[in-house]
């Protein structure tokens, strides 16, 4: 009998003896020592890259304290095991006391997102249902499907052109067919069947775009937040910018004159006494990230939850990257409970990496029309941010950990000094981006010459490549020069005071006329960046930037998430703006779409994603 009939003994030593009786009926027992290197070798291949060299530090450790304990000492295997335990369990508290900290104090989505993105199918809501998902009478449902098909008829006679160039750059463009998708997923299908939101610009005039079908438009997109002076001055400083480089053309590598200045206005603004140039935002911030890890020699970066600091999957713990990264802790952005983990892990955290604007979404991803399921848009400047990142700044050099300010979005935006001005608060390392290049392509860095350096003092192989083809082009630096001699104008300074006395005026106006009208919004603002917030549940929230653009209102792919102005825009402009706002109402009001949902809409979401996940599940879907 091979496996003969377990007596009274433990499960374990029974199926260890059994083992050892299979191996040596087989002839393996005289084999065993070479078997466990085998079994060693193997892990090590297989896992090698996977594990941490921690990991293998430790089974090595374990392995000899093991070898010194029974050979050494004489202890038995069951003492040693013992011992083992209490050093490993010895160590391991603080280890797992700072992982369960960091637990408590992370993102919620960032820990969910990755299992979230595999069950969560995208699902359609069909014509049938489109107009009256939220419970509507059929009389309702019949003005909604009116209201969509006579603004879709107006749209082809007013945009003729401008659907024709969007329908064959699709074709070759995935980006536009991506930000085309411009309402809440289940509703595209049908929307996209009546409406096409793009524009082909032919034209800027003041805060205007016209295009191609010569269509005015007041422009509230911002450019993606490049647009801080206004475009025709940035028209001003392109047209300087080339009258100094064109002698120049195209020569790269070298440094000259306007470099030079540029260095020069960029320490004062930044503080910092090293600069460097790069092509964009995104690449500013992998240049940060790349120089704090290199020369703090410490592997983790913390960002906040919500914040975005460009495209790098480096720097992506949760939507918009399928390669999410394991050496950034995101936490929650205005918690206690994160500065402790900042203070407990200093010793291996090479950064802590802020956008500022992050205060006007707090803990959440940046507010766009896509994600607007009903009035669950939470946006507006949050009290006490700047005491908190004064905190953070505490903790950081309590810490010897470097704070870096994503600006590429809030400098010369805010203020003349970007957040630091604005808060009064200094960063180790600033990144810079968009407006900097007064209307051309820019990234840059600026930081202390312990945190740029880009080689190691003592090892000669330890070199931090970080560098790029057109960084420091002439034409762009030109631009920049232009851009930053207009920046430190007296008269330019005074005019961020003019501009944050008329948006404060034009919100508060506008706010008491939707009162006044009854209309389900309001708006709030962070400086010149703006947001449309809903008063009363819908699930046609999303459909108002339709509206607003045949109103003549021209918005970026994110629709009334993240609206923006600039410094060009005069008291006459606000005022344009919101009788624009105002006929749009009008519209979205007269097609019944702001009419008061009849069925519960977290419930019927509920039902709706459910059964999406159900289908997805069995492979129902299409």
């Amino acid at each position: 009998n091979f496996w003969p009939k377990p007596k009274a003994v433990g499960i374990g030593q029974y199926l260890s003896a059994n083992c050892r009786k299979a191996m040596s009926k087989l002839g393996m027992e005289e084999h065993t020592t070479f078997f466990l290197k085998f079994l060693g070798v193997l892990f090590f291949l297989m896992t090698f890259g996977q594990v941490g060299q921690l990991a293998y530090c430790w089974l090595m450790t374990g392995g000899l304290l093991w070898l010194a304990l029974t050979s050494g000492f004489g202890f038995s295997h069951d003492d040693s095991v013992a011992v083992l335990a209490a050093v490993f369990g010895l160590r391991a508290i603080p280890f797992i006391g700072k992982r369960l900290m960091t637990l408590a104090a992370t993102y919620p989505l960032a820990l969910t997102f990755r299992f979230a993105s595999k069950i969560l199918p995208k699902y359609t809501i069909d014509e049938a249902q489109f107009f009256s998902c939220d419970g509507c009478s059929d009389e309702v449902a019949a003005r909604r499907k009116a209201s969509l098909q006579e603004l879709s008829e107006k749209w082809k006679k007013k945009y003729p052109k401008c659907q024709e160039f969007s329908l064959e750059l699709k074709k070759m463009i995935s980006d536009l067919r991506f930000t085309s998708a411009r309402c809440f997923p289940a509703f595209n299908g049908v929307v996209q069947k009546y409406l096409d939101p793009s524009m082909a610009l032919d034209r800027t005039e003041g805060v205007d775009v016209v295009d191609i079908d010569e269509n005015s438009a007041m422009d509230i997109s911002g450019s993606y937040g490049v647009n801080v002076c206004g475009y025709e001055k940035y028209k001003e400083f392109i047209e300087e910018g080339w009258t100094t480089a064109k002698k120049q053309g195209l020569f790269l590598g070298s440094l000259d004159k306007t470099v030079l200045d540029n260095i020069a206005r960029l320490r004062k603004i930044s503080g910092q006494p090293e600069v460097s140039f790069h092509m964009s935002g995104t690449e500013a911030v992998m240049c940060a990230v790349r120089v704090a890890r290199f020369n703090t020699q410490k592997p983790l970066v913390v960002t906040f939850g919500g914040a975005y600091h460009g495209w790098w999957d480096g720097m992506q713990p949760v939507a918009g990257n399928e390669r999410l990264p394991s050496d950034v802790l995101c936490l929650k952005d205005m918690s206690n409970l994160s500065l402790k983990v900042i203070e407990a892990r200093s010793s291996e955290i090479a950064a802590v990496l802020v956008n500022p604007l992050q205060c006007f979404h707090l803990n959440q991803s940046p507010p766009s029309d896509p994600v607007l399921s009903s009035n669950n848009r939470k946006v507006g400047p949050t009290p006490g941010y700047k005491e908190w990142l004064h905190r953070l700044r505490d903790t950081c050099k309590q810490g010897g950990i470097p704070l870096i300010f994503d600006e590429v979005y809030t400098g010369f935006r805010l203020h003349p000094r970007g957040a630091q001005g604005a808060y009064d608060v200094k960063a180790d390392i600033v990144c810079y981006g968009k407006t900097l290049g007064g209307g051309l392509p820019i990234g840059v860095v600026c930081g202390p010459t312990d945190l740029m350096a880009r080689g190691d003092a003592r090892k000669a192989a330890r070199v931090n490549y970080v560098i790029g083809t057109f960084a420091g082009h002439p034409f762009v630096m030109a631009s920049m020069n232009a851009f930053l001699k207009w920046l430190e104008l007296p008269e330019t300074i005074k005019s961020y005071d003019v501009m944050h006395a008329n948006i404060d005026n034009f919100i508060k106006t506008a706010n008491a006329k939707f009162q006044e009208k009854d209309y389900p919004i309001q708006l709030t603002n962070w400086f010149s960046v703006w947001s449309i917030l809903y008063t009363k549940p819908g699930r046609y929230h999303w459909l108002f930037q339709y509206f607003l653009k045949d109103a003549g209102i021209s918005l970026s792919w994110v629709g009334t998430g993240r609206l923006l102005f600039s410094l060009e825009w005069k008291k006459e402009d606000y005022d344009r703006l919101l009788e624009r706002l105002l006929s749009a109402c009008e519209q979205m009001q007269k097609g019944g779409w702001w009419e008061e949902p009849k069925a519960n809409i977290k419930a019927k979401l509920g039902v709706e994603i459910g059964t999406a996940v159900f289908k997805n599940v069995l492979g129902l879907t299409g």
